[in-house]
């Protein structure tokens, strides 16, 4: 759960998939009664007609047709405790989860239920439930649904079945990506020097565009982009649905830590540093992004990187509907810089409406190479060596 999430169902109004509640459900304390009020809003929720997840927001008050306000929660419930609970009574399984969250500077909770298949009941009465009725949310009210209602339910979800996803790892290339990797590790023992040309750089008029001079941070930008490449390892995301079920909001969270302490940089590929050239050109910027720009962020299977405080950042690519059969590539790579040999480890979750716990993978890649610590000369021995003019 993130501020988007929350941030998408405080702007809609109560429905077969949202119910606010001002106020934490009395469980820890409660009687048979009380709890039985929990266990019909989620049984509601549960067997409601809808398109995707469903959720009972705690927290909240409903102010429609304006955003609903956070009041916040001042009871903590424990979801393994939910769980046992209501899974003791209901019947078959059903999946969902609970979970709470800081929120415009308020704890909230949500009980997330994933759509999958109905109708679910309680075995035995219980409060102020009882036993086989088919309790379902119309609108933003609970109701008892009829015998034929109950058979739609059965009948729309009979092809569905538990959530089947995988991840797979390919290169910038789509080729099948490999356990393991040799790479060069640049170490500089001085600062580069400044930039300076054979030729003379006569400025006529600063503002012409056709004006150039010698671009005086080459050396330290060409340093800078022989370590990024050297040691770097580039890749991109497919997610293959193996479901008979649609899965919607379907998004990926990569993590990255180096084994023993191993340092390692992430960014996307698009990020990556252009190779540098001797001379630059006055003129408008080439950093200025335009809206094109700002708004391909927002696009499905681009993987942006998050930095949050106190936490490693974390790659994020937003997949959105992934149809029964279908495969997903990430537009754009992830992008690995290692400071060194070792072991990298990356903790891959996916997340999706239909999923009621976030399905996880971890991939672990072997990194050997060659440490080159250099000064100015070396390096340009190193660059001679290459072929490379300097």
């Amino acid at each position: 759960m993130d501020d988007s999430l929350l941030d998408a169902l405080r702007y809609k109004s109560e429905g077969p998939d949202v119910d606010f509640k001002e106020a934490q459900y009395r469980f820890e304390n409660g009687n048979d009664a009380t709890k039985s009020e929990m266990l019909k809003d989620i049984l509601a929720m549960a067997n409601s007609w809808r398109e995707g997840a469903g959720y009972i927001v705690l927290g909240f008050r409903d102010r429609r047709p304006h955003p609903a306000e956070v009041v916040g929660i001042t009871e903590h419930i424990d979801d393994a405790k939910i769980q046992q609970f209501v899974n003791s009574k209901v019947k078959p399984k059903l999946e969902f989860r609970y979970e709470e969250h800081v929120y415009d500077g308020k704890t909230v909770g949500v009980i997330s239920i994933p759509k999958q298949k109905r109708p679910f009941s309680i075995s035995n009465d219980f409060g102020k439930l009882r036993r086989n009725i088919v309790y379902v949310r119309r609108g933003s009210s609970t109701d008892e649904a009829e015998p034929i209602e109950i058979a739609a339910m059965a009948a729309a979800d009979a092809g569905r079945g538990p959530v089947d996803v995988a991840l797979d790892l390919i290169t910038r290339d789509g080729e099948p990506f490999p356990g393991s990797f040799s790479l060069d590790f640049f170490e500089f023992t001085e600062q580069m020097p400044d930039y300076r040309s054979s030729r003379a750089n006569a400025i006529i008029n600063p503002l012409r565009q056709g004006t150039t001079l010698d671009n005086e941070d080459f050396w330290r930008q060409l340093a800078e982009f022989a370590r990024c490449y050297g040691a770097l390892i580039e890749m991109r995301f497919a997610l293959r649905n193996h479901s008979g079920q649609q899965l919607t909001n379907t998004k990926l969270e990569v993590t990255v830590e180096g084994v023993d302490g191993l340092a390692c940089d992430m960014l996307t590929g698009d990020d990556l540093p252009e190779p540098p050239t001797e001379i630059r050109r006055l003129g408008l910027s080439a950093d200025i992004r335009t809206i094109p720009d700002l708004l391909l962020a927002d696009k499905p299977g681009v993987a942006t990187i998050k930095e949050e405080e106190g936490n490693a950042p974390s790659c994020h690519v937003r997949f959105g509907v992934l149809l029964p059969g279908e495969v997903l590539r990430s537009s754009n790579t992830m992008a690995l810089v290692i400071s060194g040999p070792g072991q990298v480890r990356l903790k891959c979750r996916i997340l999706a409406a239909e999923l009621s716990v976030p399905v996880t993978f971890v991939h672990e890649i072997e990194v050997a190479g060659t440490v080159r610590r250099l000064d100015f000369e070396g390096f340009k021995a190193y660059l001679a060596a290459k072929g490379l003019p300097v």
